[in-house]
């Protein structure tokens, strides 16, 4: 599914009874003025960790994170990057995006680290900088059979490819980070909906000029169209530390899978981070018989959501506030946050004060 960018000059965050807010500190824990304090007060504050300050992407060189701590960054449309314990995983590579889609604030050369690549599927909004990013990093891609056909297609050496049935029986490990994937069903919508927000766009902003057509067309070209990615080609993936800390990370939401179905047997009472798209559906109404079900399966401590902004011409922004309230009301054990781009979200893996985060750089 096609969707992309854009830069949010707010942040909500909240817990099932507790919002607490500085103006460096915004996130649900324990707020002793001077940043996130744990429970086991001899453990440093997340807010003093060099990675949770930094908009600097560890994939673009910057900082990694100390100790046990985790740092996750949404990378706008389903990207997303994990650092831990020396290992850097770049989930999607969709960072060139369509003219007038927001900036993320880098560019793809700018990418030169990652231990490993994970596609969830082959769309050009998930796979357009496959090739570029693989020749930077010199990382594995891991993907479906057809996830992987169209990385060889865009450039990437097969011998850099990995293909995964995604039974929850394989496993890949880098460092302290074992990654599993699992076949998902990708979205659908109804017939029209494209055709319908594209008039929008026409409706309500100039058109491109001749220049941005062009550079809209050719990044669209830079995926896969081939329908069996619905069924057949979509993978979410699993990442465990060692402590059994856990985080879902999926690029596309329908219905589950009997593999997803299974998975969630397997991770029960549930998992410490969940991140989920909310999108493609423009209703509200609509995209939460989607999304949450994902949500009531893996009850995550911490959810973070994906694909909701806005690519130009195709989809648009969709506001989380829908999605929060009913995660509020009828979740009260999942925390939640809204992250900007690149801004770091820092969690706490191990201790009194597991689950603990902390989003960071913002004013830096």
């Amino acid at each position: 599914m096609n969707t992309a960018g854009r830069s949010r000059t707010s942040l909500r965050l909240c817990a099932a009874a507790l919002l607490a807010s500085t103006a460096l500190l915004t996130a649900c824990g324990h707020d002793h003025g001077g940043g996130m304090t744990p429970a086991n007060a001899a453990d440093a504050p997340l807010s003093s960790d060099p990675a949770c300050q930094s908009l600097t992407p560890a994939s673009q060189g910057g900082p990694l994170p100390q100790g046990d701590t985790a740092v996750l960054r949404w990378l706008g449309t389903a990207n997303y990057e994990l650092a831990y314990h020396g290992v850097i995983v770049i989930m999607d590579t969709y960072y060139d995006r369509p003219a007038r889609t927001a900036a993320l604030g880098f560019t793809v050369p700018q990418v030169t680290k990652a231990n490993v690549i994970l596609i969830g599927h082959a769309h050009s909004d998930h796979i357009s900088d496959v090739a570029a990013v693989a020749a930077q990093t010199k990382a594995p891609v891991i993907g479906s059979a057809i996830t992987t056909q169209e990385a060889q297609v865009l450039g990437v050496p097969a011998a850099q490819t990995i293909t995964v049935k995604g039974d929850n029986t394989e496993k890949f490990t880098y460092g302290d980070i074992t990654i599993s994937p699992t076949h998902i069903i990708h979205s659908t919508i109804e017939a029209g909906l494209t055709t319908q927000l594209a008039a929008l766009y026409a409706l309500d902003a100039p058109p491109l000029t001749p220049a941005e057509q062009q550079q809209h067309d050719a990044v669209s070209a830079r995926g896969s169209n081939d329908p069996n990615i619905i069924t057949q080609g979509t993978m979410g993936f699993t990442f465990t530390f060692p402590n059994g800390f856990r985080i879902v990370w999926f690029d596309s939401v329908s219905n589950p899978s009997p593999e997803e179905n299974q998975l969630a047997t397997n991770l029960a009472p549930g998992v410490d981070v969940g991140i989920f798209p909310w999108t493609p559906h423009p209703i509200a109404e609509t995209q939460l018989t989607y999304t949450f079900q994902h949500l009531q399966l893996f009850k995550p401590k911490l959810f973070l959501p994906d694909h909701h902004d806005s690519i130009w011409g195709a989809w648009l922004d969709n506001g989380l506030s829908p999605l929060f309230t009913k995660i509020r009301d009828d979740l009260p054990g999942t925390r939640f946050a809204e992250p900007l781009y690149r801004s770091p979200i820092c969690i706490r893996t191990t201790g009194n004060s597991r689950d603990d985060f902390y989003l960071g750089g913002m004013g830096t």
